[in-house]
């Protein structure tokens, strides 16, 4: 499926590119995308000395994304909106807690990282040529975020003893984003966007509340670093 996406893509980027086909210039577009999200650092470490480790495994994006060229300049202005979900690594929460208890088996359901941004900023075209535009850009905004909600089951030979719960929490923070993406004519006014960035974001969740098999509640204050590398391909629509 990967293989067979790369090559539909190289063959619009190539038509894109040497078709003589001449196309409406607009100043503003309007696109959706969709990729995928590969956590960084501390946001996918399983490291469990790391208070700041994520457990994220590779996830997916959605965007919806409106530019607008400014007259006589290469700057532009942009904004975007993109969903993230990132899965929790349920098998290393496991190993984790096999490590510290190891007299017990245990089964993790966890629900994903669930992320909401909406940002703007500006970028600068670099034409390759009349169908093919090069376009670094960087944004600043708003991200909602969602910390998972994580279920265990302290198993003794196969019969669950106990179960503890951590429930998820939310939180408004700052966000940055720093791209480079391509951005092709098709046809008229249709246009074949792709993209790599990488997204962070800095939220303090306060108050999380864990409950132990035993009965016992306990609230911790977390603030991890979610760091993503992302890439995209989307379609849009110039006007």
């Amino acid at each position: 499926m990967k293989k067979t996406i790369a090559l539909l893509c190289f063959w619009l980027l190539y038509f894109s590119v040497f078709s003589q086909e001449t196309s409406t210039e607009k100043p503003s577009y309007f696109a959706l995308s969709t990729g995928s999200s590969i956590p960084l650092q501390n946001f996918k470490s399983t490291d469990i000395k790391n208070t700041y480790a994520g457990f994220a495994k590779n996830g997916t994006k959605k965007d919806v994304l409106w530019g607008k060229d400014f007259n006589n300049t290469p700057w532009g202005v942009t904004g975007l909106f993109r969903m993230h979900k990132n899965p929790l690594d349920e098998g290393a929460l496991a190993s984790m807690a096999k490590t510290n208890h190891p007299s017990f088996d245990y089964i993790i359901s966890a629900k994903e990282w669930k992320l909401y941004t909406l940002m703007a900023g500006a970028y600068y075209r670099i034409p390759v040529s009349k169908k093919l535009t090069i376009m670094p850009k960087a944004m600043v905004g708003l991200a909602y975020i969602y910390s998972p909600e994580i279920n265990a089951d302290f198993n003794n030979n196969s019969i669950t003893v106990a179960t503890s719960f951590i429930e998820s929490s939310h939180k408004l923070t700052n966000s940055y984003l720093f791209s480079i993406g391509l951005k092709s004519n098709l046809y008229k006014r249709i246009i074949l966007l792709s993209n790599v960035d990488v997204l962070g974001a800095f939220p303090t969740f306060s108050a999380v509340k864990t409950t132990y098999g035993n009965g016992t509640t306990i609230y911790r204050t977390k603030s991890p670093t979610l760091l993503t590398f992302n890439y995209g391909i989307g379609i849009g629509y110039k006007f």
